[in-house]
């Protein structure tokens, strides 16, 4: 995509944000470096930075972020880089002065940053200004005057002046219903940005305690939220996910003893509230940092009766099969993280092997199984496997593949060969390349017709396979073949035919055209059959496209749309 049209790759919602951070200036320093790559500053709820490739056409090469967002290839952040670059145009202007400058030996004035514009101003005024200044703007905006009674209060209502902070930017998203529509969504989840970076802070000063019940609470009021929020962006799953993060800092770091004891009790209590009864993957989470911080017998105990409490409310809830399976193996995941902390090796296999009816254990198992070079029983594992989950082609897939694992390890190659077969007839065209790689040409080429025979039987529209395979062999006649039984594919594979069968590769273009404008009622259909006509003449089918341009202005004279599309097809 290029720089001067990448709106249309984004996200609507992203789009709008990113543009949103840019008219609000929170874009800082263009740092140009070599060979037009460009890191730019952002502001948002933490400070970022966006780096942006781009090559001598002003094309887009990569863009990245280290933001946290995951909902799509492009968060707002790159956005309003991206914009910004555009608009500094240092793409093209930065350059030539950067030559010039060197020629003259002169150096470049560096952009400031608004952070240190501020700084440098603010550095020159007296205190007593400064305090006057600040609760100027705090008594018009109650917003900021919940952030600076938060960031500045250290007493023991620390905590409720931070979870005010928060409530404070969800209340003022909300809308007269109560509702936060997905573009206040972002602002809403603004509060608790603040309140897990001061979580962070915590617990870089080793306050576990109040990091841990910052971080909680963000992660309670953001799961609440979702009941009356529209969270299409993701901002609030983005959240959560930065404080599973600050969890993961709290349970590295926080040293056994009272501390930990206490941050285990609060992780605890919050897995327990009702608000995770429809998010139980996060409930699971949150168990699994209790176990990391668990470090007696008591705390243990403890967490077993929570298990069994909460595998008891399991059974009476009102659930499908699938759900039921899920939140089962999950428990069972944690009585075995609990087990292999605490009881050791052999007893944590056992426990793996005696629960191998759920999947992750039976892939566990095998995985222990291969370690310890014990092919007979990882072999047994991976077929009892077929057998239990025969109803569901994912997982036998993925029992095949730990047989052919073991067969590799073992060196029994035509066991490796018979399940890699069964695995490419059933599976995608990557196991026909694996196959084909356990022969020499001379075996392969008597092995792979009987194949390309099984393709062809399961060959359908969505079903790629067999052409992929001729095409893997150049069996050009068969391809030719396929798509003369086929002509709607020909836009697919005409390339690899084009080279030897040229005159049946525009005819068969000539025979698509007819059938899609016979088929054609509205400017998007006609425009579709627009674009194979140029297509054609692109691969040398001018003159046929000549021919079926006035065909079909004659034949379709009624359709004026039809018409003026086919009027913008250049043909000689």
């Amino acid at each position: 995509m290029k720089l001067n049209d990448f709106e249309q790759y984004v996200d609507d919602i992203i789009m709008e944000r990113g543009r949103q951070y840019y008219q609000e200036k929170r874009t800082g320093i263009i740092e140009n470096q070599q060979d037009h790559r460009y890191v730019v500053a952002v502001t948002g709820s933490d400070d970022y930075l966006v780096a942006v490739q781009l090559d001598e056409q002003e094309t887009i090469v990569e863009v990245g972020c280290n933001c946290p967002y995951t909902g799509g290839p492009y968060c707002k952040h790159m956005v309003a880089a991206l914009l910004a670059l555009r608009k500094e145009e240092v793409h093209t202007v930065a350059a030539k002065k950067i030559s010039s400058e060197k020629k003259t030996g002169t150096v470049l004035p560096v952009k400031t940053s608004l952070r240190e514009q501020l700084k440098s101003s603010l550095s020159r005024q007296p205190k007593e200004k400064l305090i006057n200044s600040l609760l100027d703007i705090a008594e018009n905006d109650l917003t900021i005057a919940d952030e600076i009674k938060a960031e500045f209060n250290s007493g023991s209502d620390e905590k409720e002046k931070w979870i005010g902070l928060m409530w404070r930017y969800i209340e003022e998203a909300k809308d007269d219903n109560g509702f936060i529509s997905y573009r206040n969504c972002q602002r809403a989840v603004e509060g608790a940005y603040k309140v897990v970076a001061r979580a962070r802070r915590a617990c870089d000063e080793q306050e576990y305690e109040l990091a841990a019940d910052l971080a909680l609470c963000v992660m309670g009021e953001m799961t609440g939220m979702l009941q009356f929020a529209d969270d299409s962006a993701g901002d609030v799953g983005t959240i959560i996910y930065e404080v599973q993060d600050v969890l993961v800092q709290i349970t590295d770091t926080v040293p056994p003893g009272p501390k930990a004891e206490k941050c285990f009790l609060k992780i605890l209590h919050e897995a327990g509230q009702r608000r995770y009864h429809d998010w139980s993957e996060w409930r699971i989470d949150l168990l699994h940092f209790c176990i990391a911080v668990i470090t007696n017998p008591r705390q243990r105990e403890q967490f077993e009766q929570y298990l069994k409490k909460i595998s008891l409310k399991m059974e009476e809830k009102d659930q499908d099969a699938f759900s039921r399976e899920y939140e089962s193996e999950a428990i069972a995941l944690l009585q075995y993280e609990l087990i292999d902390k605490f009881d050791g090796k052999k007893a944590a296999v056992d426990f793996l092997y005696a629960h191998r009816n759920f999947s992750r254990f039976r892939e566990l198992a095998i995985q222990e199984a291969l370690a310890v070079q014990d092919y007979a029983k990882a072999e047994m594992l991976a077929l009892e496997g077929e057998e239990h989950d025969h109803k569901l082609p994912g997982l036998i897939k993925k029992w095949k593949e730990c047989r052919v694992e073991v067969y590799r390890l073992t060196k029994q190659l035509d066991k490796m060969r018979e399940v890699s077969r069964e695995l490419a007839l059933s599976g995608e065209f990557t196991y026909y390349q694996k196959l084909k790689t356990m022969y020499d040409s001379a075996e392969w080429a008597q092995i792979y017709p009987g194949i390309l025979v099984e393709f062809a039987k399961q060959s359908g529209y969505m079903d790629n396979k067999y052409t992929s395979a001729i095409i893997e062999e150049q069996e050009w006649e068969k391809l030719l073949e396929y798509v003369q039984k086929n002509p709607h594919r020909i836009v697919d594979f005409y390339r690899p035919l084009l080279a030897n069968y040229p005159e049946q590769v525009y005819e068969l273009f000539k025979e698509e055209i007819l059938q899609d404008a016979a088929r054609s009622s509205k400017r998007s259909h006609y425009k579709n059959v627009c674009s194979h006509l140029r297509l054609l003449v692109k691969i040398g089918g001018n003159r046929i496209a000549a021919d079926l341009v006035k065909h079909l202005m004659f034949e379709y004279i009624r359709r004026p749309a039809f018409c003026e599309e086919l009027k913008n097809v250049k043909v000689k």
